[in-house]
């Protein structure tokens, strides 16, 4: 049976998704209310409702709609004649500028501050922001396995030392408040991760 009613207004969940990402960087989850958040998007409070169940499930689509418009899901599914070096030097740029944006540290940031007294919004950023990267990194190297251009043996493993290799250096940098490294020398790390991954996981 089709649908009756009027479409849904995807400018307005635009606008829901990024009042309530300022007002959550801004006040910090406990203190972002429902209400602050309608009043921003110039919605009422039903709108918000009739889109998210909850001021959590509001949270996790705020943390998806920032990693999905910076680190794009088709990254993980490279065009035709794409090298694994070139797909893995992609997806670490885009990672690094998830993990380095204002956005991520500032909401790091309230991750931090908040997490004795609200450990559900710590686990909501891990599970969103962090665990589905990895996770959708793991599942594009089972692909490469399969398709004879990767022998990784453990892939989830592999996610997760491939993306720490990555940052580490840029965001203890970024969250202690010192000089960014050189692009220059950045990429070049990056082209090394690459480079190391490749070696270590190159099929017989």
């Amino acid at each position: 049976m089709p649908r009756r009613g009027r479409p849904r207004d995807a400018s307005k969940d635009e606008a829901i998704l990024v009042a309530a990402g300022e007002l959550f960087m801004e006040r910090g989850f406990e203190a972002a209310s429902l209400d602050a958040v309608a009043q921003a998007a110039s919605v009422s409070k039903a709108t918000i409702y009739s889109r998210f169940a909850d001021k959590e499930t509001l949270f996790r689509a705020v943390l998806d709609h920032e990693c999905n418009s910076v680190l794009l899901p088709a990254s993980f599914v490279p065009p035709p004649g794409a090298s694994v070096r070139e797909t893995l030097i992609l997806i670490a740029e885009q990672f690094l500028g998830l993990v380095l944006g204002d956005h991520a540290m500032a909401m790091h940031r309230i991750i931090v501050a908040e997490c004795c007294r609200a450990p559900r919004v710590a686990e909501l950023f891990f599970e969103t922001a962090v665990l589905s990267t990895k996770t959708r990194l793991a599942d594009w190297m089972r692909q490469q396995n399969a398709a004879g251009r990767l022998a990784v043996r453990d892939p989830d493993g592999a996610a997760w030392r491939f993306l720490g290799a990555v940052k580490v250096e840029a965001y203890l940098r970024a969250s202690m408040g010192r000089p960014a490294i050189e692009p220059e020398r950045l990429r070049a790390h990056v082209e090394a991760c690459a480079d190391e991954f490749c070696r270590a996981h190159a099929p017989d």
